[in-house]
């Protein structure tokens, strides 16, 4: 007996089970330290993103703000244990991993229900999140997270996720020392903000307010930017005279202008203004003439070249196709005033041409008389003594929501960049919502069939070949 259970542990079959006894052991081993490792790695290194919009990742201009930060940042999640919406959850945690300053907080308002009414947030929704900074604190809203918009194509509701959007402005807001203020002028005729640019500046962290400029005796101090928006009257001396001074020590001003509102001869003051920073209007109403610049069969929609400046820059990097409707050109001084540089942001085609009389004319087509372009359809200007800067927009429409929805959002995107410039802000938020409709895959009907035929034929044959020959490889043994 005992010679037989010898024999037996010695023999091949038993030395064969031990090995592979040991090697499943070890492999169970090595899948619980594997799985180990991977848990304890930041998730942007164990989710992989394959949606179009990119809603499980983070842009690099969050990146970029994260590193930046300084001081701890903590983010409260107010949703109940096991009712957490994983999207927002994987989102927070994405922001803890880019930044040891930055942590996350879940909060159960069923374990907590006082925590909000320190940050004014009793009523918050459930999934609401609070962006603490110690001395700054915003509310996200659930409700702000996620967007629904009507497709006018389908007539039906699409929803989006802007959770990346709004954590990232209130991140900025918390983390800034000091906000921007943006003054807009009022009181000659001015058109008034869209609301998809006041969202816009609302999430730049840039308070607004209005000014009249006969009611103080100077420009605020602390005015960031002023704003003169589609006047259709001019300054009075007096008033020029304020901006001017504004200017001369060192202030920033941006101008928008319409074809048919604005005059240099009937704006003698705001014609100034703009010269001494070597800009000036040109009559008439730009029609683009190369169809590959324009709006499909509106010409006067002219999807210009974008030229390199530190505002253009992040819609050069995308791609992003700007449209400027119904723009007079702006003209650059040959000769330049002293210490003033001055750049354009847009330009149309060589092909392009202005109509001078555009609202009485029959015709679009080119015409004796009407001027040859290229035409400059956005401007900056900077004075290196005053630090004083300077933007020309020849057209209201650049701020206009429906234009802009046309361009996905690339307009207010540039209009927002040129903001940030002129207060010289490096926290330039420009995360759009990121669409949430699921994309359908088309398989042509060839490559059904193909795909068909290797799943139900080939696939299989191969599986048994392979069988076979192992088959008869153990027989031979």
């Amino acid at each position: 007996m005992k010679e037989r259970l010898k024999k037996t542990l010695q023999s091949r079959a038993m030395k064969n089970g031990a090995y592979a006894s040991a090697m499943c052991a070890l492999m169970v081993v090595l899948v619980i330290v594997l799985n180990l490792f991977i848990g304890a790695l930041p998730e942007r290194y164990t989710q992989l993103d394959l949606t179009d919009s990119g809603v499980y990742s983070l842009s690099d201009e969050t990146k970029k703000l994260c590193e930046r930060v300084d001081e701890d940042i903590t983010l409260y999640y107010l949703a109940r244990t096991g009712g957490e919406d994983s999207r927002t959850l994987s989102l927070l945690q994405q922001y803890a991993d880019l930044s040891s300053h930055i942590k996350v907080v879940q909060k159960d308002p069923v374990l907590y229900p006082t925590f909000g009414n320190q940050y004014e947030a009793s009523d918050a929704s459930l999934g609401s999140v609070i962006v603490d900074g110690g001395d700054r604190y915003r509310v996200v809203d659930y409700t702000d997270l996620y967007q629904q918009t009507i497709n006018y194509e389908t007539y039906q509701y699409e929803t989006s996720f802007d959770g990346e959007g709004q954590i990232t402005s209130a991140i900025a807001y918390v983390s800034s020392e000091d906000l921007p203020k943006l003054y807009i002028v009022q009181g000659h005729g001015e058109s008034g903000i869209s609301s998809t640019l006041s969202f816009g500046l609302t999430r730049q962290n840039m308070e607004t307010d209005t000014l009249n400029l006969l009611t103080v005796d100077a420009v605020p101090e602390d005015a960031d930017v002023l704003l003169i928006h589609a006047p259709t009257k001019d300054l009075s001396d007096d008033e020029a005279a304020k901006v001017t001074s504004y200017l001369e020590n060192g202030g920033t001003l941006m101008l928008v202008t319409n074809y048919g509102e604005y005059s240099a001869a009937e704006m003698p003051n705001l014609t100034a203004i703009a010269a001494a920073y070597g800009l000036s209007a040109q009559e008439g109403i730009v029609i683009e003439g190369d169809s590959s610049a324009h709006l499909n069969q509106y010409p006067y929609y002219v999807l210009p070249t974008v030229l390199s400046h530190d505002i253009t820059e992040p819609l050069l990097e995308e791609g992003s196709n700007v449209l400027v409707p119904l723009a007079h050109g702006i003209a650059i001084a040959e000769t330049l005033p002293e210490n003033v540089t001055t750049q354009a942001l847009l330009t149309s085609s060589s092909q392009a041409y202005c109509k001078t009389d555009a609202y009485e004319s029959n015709s679009l087509e080119k015409e004796d008389g009407d001027l040859d372009g290229p035409f400059d359809l956005a401007a900056v200007a900077e004075n290196s003594e005053t630090g004083a800067r300077f933007i020309w927009l020849p057209t209201s429409y650049l701020l206009d929501a429906d234009t802009d929805s046309l361009v996905s959002g690339a307009n207010s995107d540039l209009v927002l960049n040129c903001f940030a410039w002129l207060a010289d802000s490096k926290q330039s938020i420009s995360i759009h919502a990121k669409d949430l409709s699921m994309s359908t895959i088309t398989v042509p009907s060839d490559v059904a069939n193909l795909l068909g035929l290797g799943i139900t034929i080939l696939l299989p044959a191969v599986l048994i070949g392979i069988g076979v020959g192992v088959w008869l490889k153990r027989r031979k043994r």
